[in-house]
């Protein structure tokens, strides 16, 4: 005689049930945290842009208060450290000789009539040797005084070449004033 098959009580089914519940919820969960993708910093947030601006001191940073019809906001935040200050020390402030960043249109940059990527240049207007990239004779650039920066937008990409839209733009070092940043 074969002996009957034991019976499994109830409590061990629903334990069983809540131990799989948990372990699948957790598979849940942790897909989903992996799956998140993190695009980084809001490139038009004030606070990414003071975090940048902050890397360095002394040549403030001149930023069109609205862009031109077309483009998008400002990235690639650089500096040109001062030869004297080069390397700061820990805790120290390095300071900055010119500051740059880039504009792009909101389509793109192509080489068939659109509009062209801008990059803006700041520095001292009194400096001795300049520290901001001088366009030859045949490159498409504007200069302009804003207090004792003296800013060089140039075009900095292939095709349109167009700078004209820049002529007339209001400037700030406020960042508080200026529209395309949130």
């Amino acid at each position: 005689m074969t002996p009957g098959r034991r019976r499994v009580p109830h409590s061990a089914w629903i334990a069983l049930a809540v131990a799989t519940a948990g372990v699948g919820w957790s598979f849940w969960w942790l897909a989903g945290d992996l799956l998140t993708v993190d695009n980084g910093p809001d490139l038009a947030s004030r606070e990414y842009v003071e975090s940048r601006l902050a890397e360095a001191v002394d040549a403030p940073m001149v930023l069109p208060v609205r862009l031109p019809d077309g483009y998008d906001y400002g990235r690639h935040y650089s500096y040109t450290p001062n030869d004297e200050h080069a390397t700061a020390i820990d805790g120290e402030p390095t300071f900055a000789q010119a500051r740059e960043v880039m504009f792009m249109p909101h389509d793109g940059v192509g080489e068939d009539g659109d509009l062209p990527a801008v990059a803006l240049c700041v520095e001292d207007a009194s400096a001795k040797r300049s520290a901001c990239p001088h366009p030859g004779a045949r490159d498409a650039y504007i200069q302009r005084r804003y207090g004792r920066g003296l800013l060089t937008f140039y075009a900095a990409s292939d095709g349109n070449r167009d700078l004209s839209a820049w002529k007339t733009v209001e400037l700030t070092t406020d960042l508080n004033k200026v529209r395309w940043l949130h």
